[in-house]
């Protein structure tokens, strides 16, 4: 699961990369993406993400602007991620335990909240023939996130994290869905209160699951 971890962390940087950019073709590219991810948000989407083991999960995620997320993965997978516009919050039901990562943290943030990290990473964004758009910051040495669109590049498909030139993550959009209306959700879509610990009332999206806690052990 901590691959897991890393895939969300790591796309939450996409919109902190994609800020500070060198070079004015880099700007135009920058200025290009962040355009066709603010046309595509908000939205519902169905992934599959398959990590450097070749293991493949299935999952559903919500993406705002300014911050806002909530994915939650198939069972028998029982974590939830929700970006409540400053922290990353991460619970595993199974276990009843959460962590808490700032939205700042990592390369992630620029996807999600661009304004927040405009002066955090001095980024590079260039566009490649086989529909992506690469991603790239000093202060990421040796990861490349690549952003992948169909061929007309209008329609987002998926996005890739290469580490030391090798695939760490590959994420593929089965299923988009643009949203209308925010307002039309669940009030807590991008909240974690206490009540959804531990608890499949914790699970906003669409599949159905037993949550069977495990005992955690004693820490010293």
């Amino acid at each position: 699961m901590n691959k897991a971890h890393f895939f969300f962390i790591t796309y939450f940087n996409l919109i902190i990369i994609v800020i500070s950019l060198n070079g004015l073709k880099s700007e135009e590219f920058h200025s290009e993406l962040l355009n066709k991810l603010d046309e595509t948000f908000p939205a519902e989407i169905y992934f599959s993400q398959t990590d450097s083991d070749n293991i493949t999960s299935k999952g559903w995620m919500v993406i705002a602007k300014k911050g806002l997320a909530r994915v939650e993965f198939e069972p028998p997978n029982q974590f939830i991620m929700v970006a409540d516009g400053n922290w990353l919050i991460v619970h595993d039901a199974q276990y009843d335990r959460t962590s808490y990562l700032p939205l700042d943290g990592g390369i992630l943030g620029a996807l999600l909240y661009p304004e927040k990290f405009q002066e955090i990473n001095q980024l590079k964004v260039t566009k490649n023939n086989n529909s992506y758009y690469s991603v790239v910051s000093k202060n990421f040495d040796g990861t490349e996130l690549r952003v992948f669109f169909d061929k007309k590049y209008r329609a987002l498909k998926g996005w890739d994290i290469i580490e030391n030139k090798s695939t760490s993550i590959s994420v593929k959009i089965s299923k988009i869905k643009k949203i209308k209306n925010l307002q039309s959700m669940n009030k807590n879509i991008f909240k974690f209160p206490e009540f959804m610990r531990a608890n499949k009332d914790g699970f906003l999206g669409p599949y159905e699951r037993k949550i069977r806690k495990l005992p955690t052990g004693k820490t010293n």
